[in-house]
C-alpha cells in the first residue's frame, strides 16, 4: 500500500495572501480538513504545512507562502497526503488500495480480471476491469457486492453478459 496518495492539483493565486485554487482528487476538500501537511512529492520528504484550507472557495494557503508570489511558484503541483492523517469509518478503503485486485464474477466465484483502474462516471464511480474481457462496471450496489483488499472486488454482471 502506497503511504502518500494524491490530494489534488495546486492552480493559479487568489487574491494577494497566498490563496490557491485547489483542485481537490478527493471526495471533497472537507475530506483533507484534519491535515496538517501536504507534501510536494509521494514520498513525503517536501511537506507543505496547511495554514487554511477554505471549503466554500475550494483553496489553500500554506506557511510560508503567504502572498502572492510565493504562492505563484506552486501553480501546477501536484500534492499528496499522508494516509497515517485520515481516519476513514469501518469498512471504507481508498481507492488506491483497489487497483491490482481481483475481479471477480458474483455468480461463479471465478477470477475474471484484475482492477486497472477507478474514473468518476456522472452518476458513479466507473472501475475498469482487464482480464479475460475488458469491461467497466458502475460502481453501485447493484454491480459491486464486496470490496475486500485482501480478497477482492465481488461484483455481478448484468442478466446476459458473460464474464
Amino acid at each position: 500500500m502506497k503511504r502518500f496518495l494524491e490530494a489534488g492539483r495546486l492552480n493559479s493565486p487568489r487574491g494577494l495572501k497566498g490563496e490557491l485554487r485547489f483542485d481537490c482528487w478527493c471526495d471533497s476538500i472537507s475530506f483533507l480538513s484534519g491535515v496538517k501537511y501536504l507534501y510536494l512529492d509521494n514520498k513525503g520528504a517536501r511537506p507543505l504545512e496547511v495554514k487554511e484550507l477554505r471549503e466554500s472557495l475550494s483553496t489553500v494557503i500554506f506557511a510560508g507562502y503567504e502572498d502572492r508570489t510565493s504562492a505563484s511558484a506552486l501553480t501546477g503541483h501536484t500534492v499528496w497526503f499522508d494516509r497515517e492523517d485520515i481516519k476513514l469509518p469501518e469498512g471504507v478503503c481508498f481507492n488506491d488500495d483497489l487497483i491490482g485486485l481481483d475481479v471477480i464474477d458474483a455468480d461463479t466465484g471465478r477470477v475474471v480480471g484484475k482492477l486497472a483502474r477507478i474514473e468518476e462516471g456522472a452518476a458513479s464511480e466507473l472501475y475498469y476491469v482487464e482480464g479475460e474481457r475488458n469491461c467497466i462496471v458502475p460502481a453501485v450496489r447493484e454491480f459491486v457486492l464486496n470490496k475486500d483488499t485482501e480478497k477482492g472486488i465481488t461484483i455481478r454482471f448484468l442478466e446476459g453478459t458473460e464474464a
